[in-house]
């Protein structure tokens, strides 16, 4: 069973090889995990309360958590840049640029939310050049698109169950992704969700997931006999974190799988108080043992009306077992952006192993990203980027020829020593003290 193995490339290195390779994750965890929540009914009083109780380490838990965006929305108790018409900001903007810059916020979900009505083409045309420009003007990027809502959300890019998305469809008067390019999105999620944690590991075998393979076969040959073979999803989409996927125009852009386990809110929804269900010990237990990934769907400021309780006690507890997880160097807690990003480079990066007299160097050299092409890897993308090692006082790191500080990490639950990029400091907190 093919799943999801590291497969960055060594290349030479002989004898070194051999004992130089690449760790999972970053010093000292197992697996890892991103709260991937979309901003529907979260208003900006909401967006603090969540945020200083699940990032702020002296008030909450002390886990690095960003959240998503609209661009615009028609509910003027939801964050947006600009107000409904698109033209005037909203009072949410500067709070949404600095949380941007404090790294509380990586993700748009989608340019607006249009649930009820499709868009105006001219109202999406103007959002989406607006919002590009004046991020690039001041030196905001984004990295990840969420595709949100119901089919009138015509802005939204391909997805398999999702026909009437049409962002980036050339001949649709909804084709925008020329700005959605230029605001630096990387990544998407495709509207695909799974029910349990993928694997980081060379081969995973067991009969749930040999169950979940021959059902999905079964499921892709009556969509092929029915008609609907542009609804068939492959072994690699079922059981991969992360897929590189052509859009409709020509695009590359790296579409991700998100998890959801359990009932659903009133919605339809998971929400903050479904938690329970997503962070169960059964979920949190088997990411650890298949040493996987999980990019948690929820929407974390619904319910609005929150009642005696922000968290209800189970939700409370299912946060604060998988805070303890991060604080023991069990599970990697991390923005989305940033496990996204950590997993592009853990199967990408081309690096190369050589003897400097009495120096074991480990050179960096490049990236065949699937989306841009062949580059040199950025210093802010190998953040967190472990490499184990027999001699880790005697092993050098460079990129692009150039040594990189580095620190030395002593042996972890595999008995083996480990070299590293120290990780990216976490989402401040000061906006959420204002």
């Amino acid at each position: 069973m093919r799943t999801m193995s590291i497969s960055s490339k060594c290349i030479e290195g002989g004898k070194v090889k051999a004992h130089v390779k690449m760790r999972h994750f970053p010093y000292p965890f197992k697996a890892a995990l991103a709260i991937c929540s979309d901003i529907d009914g979260c208003d900006r009083k909401i967006f603090v309360d969540i945020h200083r109780f699940l990032n702020d380490s002296s008030k909450g838990l002390g886990l690095p958590v960003s959240d998503s965006f609209f661009a615009v929305s028609c509910d003027p108790y939801q964050m947006s840049y600009f107000q409904k018409d698109g033209i005037g900001h909203s009072n949410d903007a500067d709070f949404i640029k600095k949380g941007i810059q404090d790294g509380l916020i990586d993700s748009l979900h989608s340019w607006g939310d249009f649930n009820n009505s499709p868009p105006k083409p001219y109202l999406l045309r103007r959002v989406a050049k607006r919002l590009t420009r004046e991020f690039r003007e001041s030196g905001l990027e984004i990295k990840v698109w969420i595709n949100h809502g119901s089919p009138n959300n015509r802005q939204n890019l391909k997805a398999r169950l999702q026909s009437a998305y049409q962002g980036d469809d050339p001949k649709s008067p909804y084709h925008t992704r020329d700005e959605l390019v230029n605001l630096g999105i990387r990544f998407y999620w495709w509207s695909e969700i799974i029910s349990w944690p993928l694997s980081s590991r060379l081969s995973v075998q067991s009969p749930r997931m040999m169950t979940r393979l021959s059902v999905n076969a079964l499921k892709n040959t009556i969509k092929r006999i029915s008609g609907r073979r542009s609804k068939t999803r492959n072994t690699s989409q079922l059981m991969n974190l992360c897929e590189p996927v052509v859009l409709r125009d020509g695009t590359r852009l790296i579409s991700f799988n998100r998890f959801n386990y359990g009932p659903q809110g009133p919605w339809g929804r998971p929400t903050r108080h479904t938690l329970r269900y997503s962070l169960a010990p059964r979920v949190l237990d088997e990411l650890i043992d298949q040493e996987g990934y999980l990019i948690l769907y929820t929407h974390l400021g619904m319910p609005r009306d929150r009642g005696k309780k922000l968290f209800p006690d189970p939700d409370k507890e299912a946060l604060s077992r998988l805070a303890d997880l991060y604080h023991n160097g069990t599970v990697w807690v991390a923005p989305t952006s940033r496990l996204l990003t950590f997993w592009l480079m853990s199967r990408y990066l081309v690096w190369r192993t050589k003897q400097e007299r009495n120096k074991i160097v480990i050179d960096l050299l490049s990236v065949d990203d699937p989306i841009t092409g062949h580059r040199t890897p950025e210093k802010d993308e190998i953040s967190g980027l472990c490499f184990y090692t027999p001699k880790p006082k005697e092993t050098i790191m460079r990129i692009n020829g150039r040594n990189t500080s580095i620190k030395i990490y002593p042996p972890d639950n595999t008995g083996q020593s480990s070299i590293g990029v120290a990780p990216a400091s976490d989402p401040s907190t000061d906006l959420l003290k204002l």
